[in-house]
């Protein structure tokens, strides 16, 4: 098991969370893990959605085994992506306790619409907010400082935050992995059409801020998320954060 502790970013889904995993996976001094725990809230024995009841449980998608398989790499360092509400079958003091966490939020209007287009029938815990900000909670409560990136801010200000981040976690911050060719990037294929977006760039781009249009029947959602999002936000690295020292 590596020495160092996993760090773990946690997101609400449509938060340009893959963009910023991108980064890690570029880097050659990381193992990278995207959205294991979602195998587990999904399809494993111990699943706890039924939005692919059709497909047949798989024992080594249970919560303990997926988190076994990332302590128990032999990486130096490890960065895991998942959305936060994925955890929930393991969430608690003691399993914060075995990641370094971090976290990154958008405004909810963005990320509901844009959750609505791929899922209409998402349901309140799919927009990710509550239980993100259970995380949150736990890892405060744990004693540690969380380091929180706000999605707007960083893809307007990728330099600044990510070398913010990095000086906080206390690793090498690399202005290499900010550019990259268009691939498919192997372990995002189980979620086809959800990062299109994010394979078919060259590296961070801003993201447009305009106010989308928020259908009435999706009001409900949004007021749910709001009150957590403000939390969470309020907690951002602001854009004007100061590069920490590169390494190359």
């Amino acid at each position: 098991m590596s020495q160092n502790k996993p760090v773990a970013l946690w997101a609400v889904p449509r938060s340009i969370s893959t963009a910023f995993e991108r980064v890690f996976v570029e880097r050659d001094d990381f193992e990278v893990f995207h959205e294991p725990f979602s195998a587990s809230y999904y399809y494993g024995e111990d699943r706890l959605s039924d939005r692919y009841a059709d497909e047949e449980p798989k024992a080594e998608y249970n919560y303990r085994n997926v988190l076994t398989s990332i302590l128990e790499s032999p990486a130096e360092r490890v960065f895991v992506k998942d959305m936060g509400y994925h955890a929930k079958g393991l969430m608690g003091p003691k399993f914060v306790s075995r990641f370094r966490n971090t976290f990154i939020v958008r405004d909810p209007k963005y990320v509901i619409t844009s959750l609505h287009r791929m899922w209409p029938d998402f349901t309140l815990e799919e927009t990710g907010f509550e239980q993100l900000y259970r995380l949150l909670r736990y890892a405060t409560e744990a004693g540690d400082d969380p380091v929180v990136v706000d999605a707007m801010t960083f893809s307007e200000n990728p330099v600044s935050i990510l070398s913010a981040y990095c000086e906080h976690l206390e690793i090498p911050f690399r202005a290499d992995s900010l550019s990259w060719r268009p691939r498919d990037v192997e372990r995002w294929e189980s979620w086809e059409g959800w990062h299109d977006q994010a394979q078919q760039s060259t590296g961070i781009e801003p993201a447009e801020r305009k106010d989308p249009e928020l259908p009435p029947e999706l009001q409900e959602a949004y007021d749910y998320c709001l009150p957590y999002y403000y939390q969470l936000a309020a907690r951002a690295i602001p854009g004007t954060a100061r590069p920490a020292a590169q390494d190359s």
